[in-house]
């Protein structure tokens, strides 16, 4: 009888345990896209399409229905958005659960904001389309293309026009990443200089220029700076040795002098897990060159005690001292 009484307690244990186990194993990945391919027919007559479908079941959401997607217009690509679904549900209810159950979004609403998206962008384009031929927008960076080899009067110019418009629609292009153009000229087809963007009171603002790292003849100049540096640090500074960290700005006037910031790390700092650890990447050392003509001006050590001061106090002390030098930022 008792035994009768355990096996009986036993299987109730294990259905409960299988039944809440259920809950946890979610829909699988071919259903999942049978119930999305099924709902794009269903709501949007097979004009969209989706891609990049991923499960995105973690501690967050504790939900094994959760799948990420980029869903796109199957004419035009370019409009897209990326979002997540719960697809075993999907069929019967498309409010999307990772937003406020307040704000009721659905699949539509990010829809009809990527067309809107899509239709300022072709705008913008529209109005520099006799300045700059190719506007590409990407999901990080902006790719102005002129074709010709461009001026530095030209850019100092377009691009705060070009930056005032995006700025007249700000809400509407504003997609959560902090922009840079990247210009594009005849001798750097791949990508010339690179203008981050920062965000200040709702608006994109300039910072100052960094040569792209797919400019052309990028990798001979890197050997170069580097092999003066190294030939620089062998004496004075034999501990130092040179990090891929670095930075090149770039004068707006000319758009071929530039400075090369390349950090240092100190050697003799060891973190071995022993005590307190303490930043090895103590030093700055700045090279002055002529991009054009690939000619090294001079270069110098910046600091060596770069651990001790904060972002800010670094990117003052840096600008400072290459505006002096003639590298123009601003």
């Amino acid at each position: 009888m008792k035994i009768t009484i355990l096996s009986v307690i036993c299987i109730l244990i294990v259905l409960l345990i299988v039944a809440g186990c259920a809950n946890y194993i979610g829909i699988p990945k071919k259903k999942a896209v049978q119930n999305l391919e099924d709902y794009l027919q269903q709501k949007y007559d097979g004009k969209l399409g989706f891609s990049d479908l991923t499960l995105f079941f973690n501690a967050a959401t504790m939900d094994p229905n959760m799948y990420g997607m980029l869903i796109y217009d199957k004419e035009i690509p370019e409009i897209a958005f990326y979002t997540h679904l719960n697809l075993k549900h999907i069929l019967e209810n498309d409010t999307l659960p990772m937003y406020p159950s307040s704000d009721n979004m659905t699949v539509d609403d990010l829809y009809k904001d990527a067309v809107i998206r899509y239709e300022t962008r072709q705008a913008v384009k529209a109005d520099f389309k006799d300045e700059i031929p190719e506007i590409t927008f990407a999901t990080e960076s902006i790719e102005l293309n002129f074709n010709d080899d461009v001026k530095s009067e030209v850019l100092e110019d377009v691009v705060p026009r070009f930056i005032d418009r995006l700025n007249q629609s700000y809400e509407t292009l504003n997609t959560g990443y902090q922009f840079r153009l990247l210009v594009k000229t005849a001798s750097h087809p791949d990508g010339f200089v690179i203008i981050p963007l920062d965000i200040e009171d709702s608006k994109r603002i300039q910072n100052p220029m960094f040569l792209s790292e797919k400019a052309k003849g990028f990798e001979s100049l890197k050997a170069m700076v580097l092999k003066h540096i190294h030939a620089k640090l062998k004496g004075p500074y034999p501990y130092f040795k040179t990090t891929e960290n670095s930075k090149i700005y770039m004068d707006k006037s000319t758009l071929s002098r530039g400075a090369w910031i390349q950090y240092l790390e100190d050697k003799r700092i060891v973190n071995n897990g022993n005590g307190k650890w303490k930043n090895p990447q103590t030093g700055i050392y700045v090279v002055y060159f002529d991009l054009d003509t690939k000619f090294i001006y001079r270069g110098e050590l910046l600091t060596d005690e770069n651990d001790t001061t904060s972002y800010s106090e670094e990117l003052k002390q840096i600008i400072s001292t290459i505006e002096a030098e003639g590298i123009r930022t601003k």
